[in-house]
């Protein structure tokens, strides 16, 4: 088996979650447009629960299992990677087996202290099988991301995004006839199918392509003396600060519907409504704001190796150059982000949903981006520095403060569901702030702001032109005409940052087949090297 570089894996997991992401708002377009803002609240009030019972399942391990198999493949250690493997599969599937047992037993207790809305107990009922399935998946991921190959993974992210937009289609479409509730539990039924798709995908892949014969062709002939015990012991160190970690925000997120639908119960809105307007916040509003994130997370994932290497080295300016490289990548996917949700967000929000309201909710969340793309790079650099306790409790505080404004503004009737997009921004704003005063403080970095000023310039231009280009249709922009300004912006955008010498054909030229060809552009672009 060929192992893949670090620059190509990384390449791979960009590319596939860009993909997945884009295939993820086609999922969820779909699941709206079916069933509707309500019935997608009711989607998403379990949705914490289900995030909450995974922490507890997977506990970490398939980064354990990462780091631990990456070790052994490296000293041809075959012993090892099967006794990692066999003790992290018993705890996982025993954890998963005692987490569906609770949920099912203690079923009628969660109906009635935990869902808010009645009508999302279908819905949680059909989510249980899904944690064993996602439980078993995760051990798979573990292993491939271990022996460094991340085409499988990649390919099952698509097909379980498939499975599931095809799942939806069928069945919300049929259930959505007898109640809102069943339309709800069908789009977790398609949840679950397509999860399940992933988990056969990834067990044919590992049969066909990453046996142990196949990972370690040559083993090392001297067989380990490890003891079991001390091989749990290496797991557990490091998956039990994950997990720590993950509990904490998972209680701070499952916590988040319960104490939204109170709080706009107290700002005098209807349960029904209530539902609708959190399914639109956290089911429209939010999977858009994030969208941009899918590059700085592959940036964060590459940045942890990278950062700890240069530390073990001494070599301080190294991680000082890489933080200034995440900034600048980071300014460059989120300002013109920013840009379009800002300006453009009811337009958008009705192309893409049906739905303009939802267009406040983003506008008063866009604004602060980039501070939510620099969260990820800044978390890397902070784990491969030793310091992810400083960055779990960091985003603990900032996950504290979001409860806490939401209870003082979505209480508010002025405000109501945009004081839970406060809220939220502030909290971003806040935790990646708190991680840069982290990072500053360990490395002592200086910012250059020069690439940084020459991006908001691109930006800025972007904004002019678009906003000349849809001038005369105000607030009656039409989804075509959208697009049509938002590729002629971008395009601006690329070219005045090729101009502005912030890309150059060097750096485009790297970019797996298509880099040559865009080197070549570049070079007839005014002012640009």
């Amino acid at each position: 088996m060929s192992r893949q570089t670090f620059l190509q894996g990384a390449l791979v997991l960009m590319i596939a979650g860009i993909v997945t992401r884009i295939m993820g708002f086609i999922y969820r377009i779909v699941l709206t447009r079916l069933i509707g803002a309500e019935a997608m609240g009711l989607f998403q009030i379990v949705f914490p629960i289900l995030g909450l019972a995974l922490t507890f399942v997977t506990m970490g391990f398939p980064l354990a299992i990462a780091k631990l198999v990456a070790e052994a493949v490296a000293k041809r250690d075959v012993d090892r990677v099967r006794r990692v493997m066999r003790i992290s599969s018993a705890c996982v599937l025993t954890s998963a087996a005692l987490c569906m047992g609770v949920m099912y037993a203690f079923r009628h207790v969660v109906a009635q202290y935990w869902l808010t809305d009645p009508r999302a107990y279908p819905t949680y009922l059909a989510m249980i099988p899904v944690v064993g399935v996602i439980a078993v998946a995760s051990l798979y991921r573990g292993y491939f991301q271990g022996i460094q190959d991340m085409t499988p993974t990649a390919w099952a992210s698509i097909l379980e995004q498939s499975v599931r937009i095809i799942s939806i289609w069928a069945l919300a479409a049929y259930f959505v006839r007898f109640s809102l509730a069943y339309a709800a539990m069908a789009a977790m039924v398609g949840m679950v199918l397509g999860e399940l798709s992933g988990l056969l995908f990834l067990i044919w892949q590992q049969r066909r392509r990453a046996r142990m014969d196949q990972v370690v062709p040559e083993p090392a002939y001297a067989r380990t003396s490890e003891p079991m015990r001390a091989t749990l012991r290496a797991i557990t160190q490091l998956s039990l600060p994950v997990t720590a970690s993950r509990l904490i925000w998972s209680l701070l997120s499952a916590a988040e519907p319960i104490l939204v639908l109170r709080a706009l119960g107290m700002a005098g809105v209807p349960l029904k409504q209530a539902t609708a307007l959190y399914g639109a916040y956290s089911g429209m509003a939010i999977p858009l704001l994030v969208f941009p994130t899918v590059v700085t997370s592959s940036l964060a994932t590459n940045l942890v190796p990278a950062v700890a290497e240069a530390q073990a080295s001494g070599n301080v300016e190294r991680i000082r150059h890489r933080l200034s490289q995440s900034i600048t990548v980071t300014a460059m996917v989120s300002f013109p982000a920013s840009i379009v949700f800002t300006f453009f967000a009811a337009p958008l929000t009705r192309a893409i949903y049906g739905d303009a309201h939802v267009g406040p909710m983003l506008a008063i969340m866009a604004p602060f981006v980039f501070m939510l793309c620099l969260q990820s790079p800044l978390t890397g650099i902070l784990q491969g520095l030793n310091r992810a306790g400083t960055a779990m409790v960091n985003s603990i505080v900032g996950g504290v403060a979001r409860l806490a404004v939401i209870l003082v503004l979505a209480t508010r009737p002025s405000l109501g569901i945009l004081g839970v997009s406060i809220a939220t921004a502030f909290s971003f704003t806040l935790t990646a702030a708190l991680h840069l005063i982290a990072v500053v403080r360990e490395i002592g970095f200086q910012m250059r702001t020069t690439s940084v000023v020459r991006i908001g310039v691109a930006s800025a231009a972007m904004l002019a032109y678009m906003l000349l280009i849809t001038f005369r249709a105000g607030s009656s922009l039409s989804g075509s005409a959208l697009l049509l300004a938002l590729v002629g912006g971008l395009m601006l955008y690329f070219a005045l940052l090729c101009s502005l010498r912030v890309l150059t054909s060097r750096a485009v030229e790297r970019v797996p087949k298509v880099g040559p060809w865009l080197a070549a552009v570049v070079r007839h672009l005014p002012f640009a090297i």
